[in-house]
């Protein structure tokens, strides 16, 4: 059996700021239920916004927004 990977645009994830749920579902249903623009929230699934606020201290203290994949059963 061979198992199909899905894009990344069709996963589905959680979005939390800090530790608050915000929402979930796949990024283009999140879009639509935070008013949030698709494109960022694809940006934020990358491990770019991850390291810029790793190494940026400011942001650590602040409750930022963060996606996470949500795994399929």
């Amino acid at each position: 059996m061979v198992t199909k990977i899905k894009p990344k645009s069709e996963r589905i994830r959680a979005l939390y700021k800090g530790d608050e749920f915000i929402a979930d579902g796949t990024p283009r249903e999140i879009a639509r239920k935070t008013g949030k623009k698709f494109d960022h929230l694809m940006f934020m699934t990358r491990p770019s916004y991850v390291n810029r606020f790793v190494s940026d201290k400011k942001y650590k203290t602040k409750g930022r927004l963060e996606m996470v994949e949500l795994e399929d059963d």
